[in-house]
């Protein structure tokens, strides 16, 4: 079973390195090679791994042609001609034991989507974590199971992985079509996934499988990503509507606005750890809000007085 790591990459010199760090001190790990899908970069990516050799193939592939990480996924797992692929993210790091988790998961699942899990402490403040509403991480491995069969279903219709920390078959991967490049900077990873569930293979989680991941640490990234993610699940339920999957609400999302502006912009010191978090919630109820004006309005307005030939 031979296996691929894909990175997809954008601007990352400096932190691209501590990831490939910690894919060089990997544990109990089969062999393995590792792809950086570089989507553009005009900072030196592509030279930042050169002050070392190192203890698994790496390449560089170019995936300048189109924008955005799905791109970059799809000409990295393209590239290769390894038997499963397994996708990271540049600016995260991964586990010790994240390709010897990740790889004993596939095979064991006979071939299923495998999600692994995000951690959250090493990178990101209290504060920035109260902001996000995230528990604190585990303290201790040893009671999770190697393998959760039935994952939580995401947004009320299938589980979900995420687009920084799973494995798949190359030949999954490729017979699905990867993942949709057209998506507007987010939810692609669960369109994929549920197309992988859709052609009949089953989502498994890798609890141990870990990936450090960084969160937005300031308020305007923090708003900015909470805006793009709830923008692009609109778009999403556009694409599952007939399905089980909780739609958006622009009731529901006008009222958030009211109630957290106010927390947003409250100048108080002593309020920041608050102000974070309003800036979270208000970004994704905007985010929202312009989904549903653009894919539940305008655009179907725009079919229906569209002429016809």
């Amino acid at each position: 079973m031979s296996i691929s790591v894909i990175i997809p990459a954008k601007n990352v010199a400096e932190v691209l390195p501590e990831q490939l760090e910690a894919l060089a001190g990997q544990k109990n790990a089969p062999e393995f090679d590792v792809v950086v899908s570089d989507n553009g970069s005009t900072d030196g990516t592509r030279n930042c791994a050169d002050y070392r050799e190192w203890p698994f193939k790496l390449r560089f592939v170019d995936s300048s042609q189109k924008p955005g990480a799905s791109h970059a996924r799809n000409i990295g797992a393209a590239s290769t001609g390894a038997d499963v692929l397994l996708f990271c993210d540049a600016d995260d790091v991964v586990d010790k034991n994240w390709v010897a988790e990740l790889s004993n998961a596939i095979e064991a699942s006979e071939g299923s989507l495998v999600a692994g899990a995000l951690v959250h402490e090493r990178f990101n403040s209290k504060k920035v974590l109260l902001a996000y509403g995230i528990p604190e991480d585990p303290q201790s491995l040893e009671a999770l199971p190697g393998i959760d069969w039935n994952p939580e279903p995401f947004a009320n219709y299938l589980p979900t992985v995420a687009g920084g920390n799973f494995a798949i078959l190359s030949s999954v991967y490729s017979d699905v079509g990867g993942m949709n490049p057209n998506f507007p900077g987010g939810s692609e990873e669960t369109d994929f996934s549920w197309r992988v569930q859709r052609s009949g293979i089953k989502v498994v989680s890798a609890p141990k499988a870990l990936v450090q991941y960084r969160l937005r640490q300031d308020k305007r990234g923090i708003f900015r990503q909470q805006r793009i993610q709830q923008y692009a699940r609109v778009f999403l339920w556009t694409q599952y509507k007939d399905t089980s999957m909780s739609g958006p609400s622009i009731k529901y999302s006008i009222t958030e606005i009211l109630k957290t502006l106010p927390r947003a912009i409250n100048p108080s010191p002593a309020a920041s750890a608050q102000r974070l978090r309003a800036v979270r919630i208000l970004g994704g109820n905007i985010g929202a809000v312009q989904g549903i004006a653009k894919y539940r309005i305008l655009e179907p307005l725009k079919n229906k007085i569209r002429p016809r030939n």
